[in-house]
């Protein structure tokens, strides 16, 4: 059964309770360091998931793939730089 991509009750994105689960994360968290090497790897996998998915997709459903993607990205962007604009 595949997963849901929303909270039934919120709307909410699950990415992060997601996240939290995934072994790829759970391993570099182990012990609170991420280093290059393990960005590297994780940025590999990405790749060959997208790489696969991209193979899947029709051409409408690739369109709002790439649209979706890119702005989680510029959501990403954004939290990363408010967090670092934020006055400490």
């Amino acid at each position: 059964m595949s997963q849901p991509w929303f909270n039934a009750e919120t709307g909410a994105l699950l990415l992060d309770e997601y996240v939290a689960q995934r072994p790829s994360f759970r391993k570099v968290m182990e012990d609170s360091v991420v280093t290059d090497e393990e960005v590297t790897e994780q940025a590999h996998r990405v790749l060959s998931l997208l790489r696969k998915l991209e193979g899947m997709l029709s051409t409408e459903a690739r369109s709002v793939a790439t649209d979706a993607l890119c702005e989680l990205a510029v959501l990403y962007a954004l939290e990363r730089q408010h967090h670092i604009s934020i006055p400490r």
